[in-house]
């Protein structure tokens, strides 16, 4: 009797989730955070899909600098409510706070696939701290892209300019490790870049001239104000571009970015000039070879076009410009099914990205 009746004890002492859940959100009310924090976690043993007591439990983590806990909550929420952009930014912002910038990266990139649709504070935030952990593990051009929009969306600010110049610099720093030598290129060729977000021409051209005066040995000034030139005056963008090579003859970008502007302006062999010195340049990175395998396409090549867009989309299976270029050029060899493959793949590339 005695064994029966404690064993009853311990069974209808332990709290039901139903109480611990009470608990822990009259705590949160209370703004005893420590206290909530404890209380969702044991609610949570017991109910381990509760989304409510993961985005709790992670806002409270997160509010108290509990990064190593707010984390597996957020990522645990975003793995039962996968369309949820908040679910997947606040996972990112903790594991950005860890300094697991591939974590962050992969986080905050589910986040850009939802199309940012959360609070705009929130989108904000994510913008750019996607920017920020794409640009410290080498995706500089994503990074820019990125920024352009967070402008587009809530304006330039510090953060954008800071980050929009050490994106600029394809260095992959963060702004509070950005050396002291560096701080004001950073600062000038981030503010030029920032005024070209806005689509303010005048301001940026006057802001990036300013820049060049200062760093005319700065190949990657030269660059960012060619690709923004390129826009209204594509002669010009070309003679800055050229001179970030002249400066730098493995500047990838710069070498990939007058094979496409040569191409626009249908100068076949300067293209092709350019497109041969890229892939020379950096053999693994496939815009290398898209770029020289578009030249060889222009150039009557579909043979040699093929070759380089099929190391292309080895390398990037998931880009679908590599697909369509590749489509076209099993389409001039009449390598209809493959054409075909290719193009269908395109397409369903291209639908995931909408």
């Amino acid at each position: 009797m005695l064994i029966s009746a404690l064993s009853i004890w311990g069974q209808t002492s332990a709290p039901s989730f139903a109480i611990l859940s009470q608990q822990a959100e009259a705590a949160r009310d209370a703004k005893q955070l420590d206290k909530a924090l404890g209380l969702y976690q044991r609610a949570l043993k017991l109910k381990p899909d509760w989304d409510e007591g993961l985005w709790n439990l992670g806002s409270i983590a997160y509010d108290l600098d509990q990064y190593a806990q707010c984390a597996p909550a957020f990522r645990r929420l975003a793995g039962l409510k996968p369309e949820s952009a908040p679910a997947w930014t606040m996972a990112g912002l903790c594991e950005y706070k860890l300094r697991r910038y591939d974590a962050a990266v992969e986080s905050l990139s589910h986040a850009e696939l939802l199309k940012f649709e959360e609070p705009p504070e929130l989108a904000r935030a994510a913008r750019l701290h996607l920017a920020l952990v794409l640009t410290k593990t080498g995706s500089f051009e994503h990074a820019i892209t990125v920024l352009t929009e967070l402008t587009l969306a809530h304006k330039k600010s510090p953060e954008v300019i800071a980050a929009a110049g050490i994106a600029g610099l394809r260095q992959p720093w963060l702004p509070f490790e950005v050396p002291e030598a560096s701080r004001e290129l950073v600062f000038q060729l981030g503010d030029a870049m920032a005024s070209a977000m806005e689509k303010d021409y005048k301001e940026a051209t006057q802001k990036f001239e300013a820049a060049l005066q200062q760093y005319p040995n700065e190949p990657n000034v030269h660059f960012r104000f060619g690709a923004f030139l390129n826009i209204q005056d594509s002669a010009r963008g070309i003679e800055e571009i050229r001179k970030a090579v002249e400066l730098a003859p493995d500047h990838v970008p710069a070498l990939v970015g007058l094979t496409m502007m040569y191409l626009k302006r249908e100068e076949v062999d300067n293209a092709l000039e350019y497109g041969e010195r890229a892939v020379k340049a950096s053999s693994g990175d496939f815009s290398t070879h898209i770029a020289l395998g578009r030249a060889l396409l222009a150039k009557a090549d579909p043979a040699g076009a093929a070759a380089e867009l099929e190391v292309a989309v080895k390398l990037a299976p998931a880009v679908p410009e590599a697909r369509f270029s590749l489509a076209s050029a099993y389409s001039r060899l009449g390598r209809k099914q493959d054409a075909a493959r290719e193009l269908a793949e395109f397409k369903r590339l291209e639908q995931l990205g909408k």
